[in-house]
């Protein structure tokens, strides 16, 4: 029998799969999307609220969804991630409010499918410094052009991103350097802002690998392992 929690996790994998997808391919995602999903969740939740009939677990539903709105939004304004990551996160705590995972600190499935999507994306800036010290003890010249540069930039750097040689021609990738005064030196920059062009063939880049995959990954990583941050409390502090 098809129970009510898993109507709601098909339908979060369903919306976050596509939507992964189109931001991945076209870099944007259609507001018919949040629209429709949105309005499904909001009628199932409605639906459990009035059948469940408890003042306290539709207080607590009603508190996930709000919480989650005014955190996802909050982000988007203060422009650490896009509007569609803010509206994924909205829509999700309108399908499944409330949810207990595995070691779970608190019940809000939008929240903690945040923090396991940004935890998951730990395993990016590890990859990128491998690949780079693996690159420089092949003998290959990445600083090349930026040798004035602090070797604690480099290392910042070497988590970043790395040296593309064809840098005109990578889609959806962020320079990582500008020139100023005449000098190559790096950038890094946290806010999302419009795609800068790449004006050179070899030159440092970071892709723009969307946080809509991350939190679809966060999601998964919930319901069939857990809530990551509240595993390491657990294990580390016994809580």
């Amino acid at each position: 029998m098809l129970t009510l929690d898993t109507l709601r996790i098909v339908l979060i994998l369903v919306m976050m799969c596509y939507a992964s997808y189109s931001d991945l391919r076209f870099r944007e995602v259609s507001d018919k999307l949040w629209v429709v999903f949105g309005s499904i969740g909001a009628l199932i939740t409605a639906y459990d609220l009035v059948t469940t009939g408890l003042p306290s677990y539709t207080f607590l539903c009603l508190i996930s969804i709000g919480v989650s709105a005014a955190i996802s939004f909050g982000l988007y304004y203060a422009r650490l991630y896009g509007g569609a990551d803010a509206k994924a996160l909205t829509v999700i705590s309108v399908i499944m409010p409330i949810y207990w995972p595995t070691a779970a600190i608190h019940p809000f499935t939008a929240i903690y499918s945040l923090m396991n999507g940004l935890l998951i994306s730990a395993a990016l800036p590890i990859s990128f410094a491998v690949y780079n010290l693996i690159r420089i003890l092949k003998g290959d010249k990445i600083f090349e052009g930026l040798e004035y540069e602090p070797i604690s930039r480099k290392a910042l750097a070497c988590f970043i991103g790395t040296l593309c040689d064809d840098a005109k021609a990578k889609k959806f990738w962020m320079p990582m350097e500008g020139v100023f005064d005449g000098k190559r030196r790096f950038t890094f920059n946290i806010f999302v802002d419009i795609e800068p062009q790449v004006d050179r063939d070899r030159a440092w880049l970071t892709p723009g690998v969307p946080l809509l995959v991350f939190i679809t990954g966060g999601f998964v990583v919930s319901v069939f392992y857990g809530d990551i941050l509240g595993i390491i409390f657990h294990r580390l502090f016994g809580v």
